[in-house]
């Protein structure tokens, strides 16, 4: 695979760059003309082409999806959430799936031992797996007034996988991923809508897009519905 199929784009988004990029290829070969595929295609010609909105990413009303976080609750109330979250079927936890054992694999390539590379380990995944659509997705919605950058985006079992990765301590795992619900639910919502808005518009297909979140590191990753951000704040759980 050549680096050429590679669209790349750089975002300056307040004080932070982010530096997107389309493996074309790979989405090519997991399919660009039917359904979510196309529908995605769709927004990231859009991102490509830097044809997105300025205001959500610069207006301070707009909330960044990163700086969301569940409400304050006690530590016992913290850790009830999240067995009910498990519990109940509503986060799948794993610690041998596609992501994990990738993300091992390419920490091994890089000869980096400690297992909790910064975010530039997600440029292997853009590179080896063959699922790896594309980085540092822009995302935003003017209903709930947020944008945000998705890490990781992938195509897996007919479902667009919107994934954040969040290294870090073995002992603290649970604890980190709880935390970061919000904002990988806000994720997928965006992304949920950006997806449904081509869908309707450009493809006339009615159906809903298939998103699922995924919250991952070297140890275990949380998969869950992006429709947990309207759940989470319905329950006002956000913060």
């Amino acid at each position: 695979m050549s680096e050429d199929e590679i669209i790349s784009r750089e975002f300056k988004h307040g004080r932070t760059s982010y530096a997107f990029r389309w493996n074309t290829s790979h989405h090519r070969a997991l399919g660009k003309d039917k359904g979510d595929l196309a529908a995605l295609w769709s927004h990231l010609e859009l991102v490509a082409r830097g044809k997105i909105p300025e205001e959500p990413f610069s207006n301070p009303f707009y909330v960044r999806a990163s700086s969301l976080r569940l409400r304050k609750m006690s530590s016992h109330a913290r850790i009830g959430l999240r067995s009910r979250f498990l519990r109940n079927g509503i986060v799948e936890e794993s610690i041998e799936d596609d992501l994990v054992k990738r993300v091992r694999e390419y920490h091994r390539l890089r000869n980096d031992r400690s297992y909790s590379s910064d975010h530039s380990i997600l440029r292997e995944f853009l590179l080896r797996d063959p699922a790896t659509i594309a980085i540092e997705v822009p995302v935003w919605s003017e209903t709930f007034q947020m944008s945000g950058h998705i890490d990781l985006v992938r195509f897996v079992d007919g479902t667009v996988q919107v994934c954040d990765y969040k290294p870090g301590r073995l002992e603290r795992t649970k604890n980190r991923f709880l935390e970061s619900l919000p904002q990988v639910a806000a994720y997928g919502e965006m992304m949920a809508h950006h997806l449904a808005s081509t869908l309707r518009s450009a493809l006339n297909a009615p159906l809903l897009p298939r998103v699922r979140c995924s919250i991952f590191d070297t140890h275990s990753s949380w998969h869950f519905g992006a429709e947990m951000f309207v759940q989470l704040r319905a329950a006002e759980l956000i913060e």
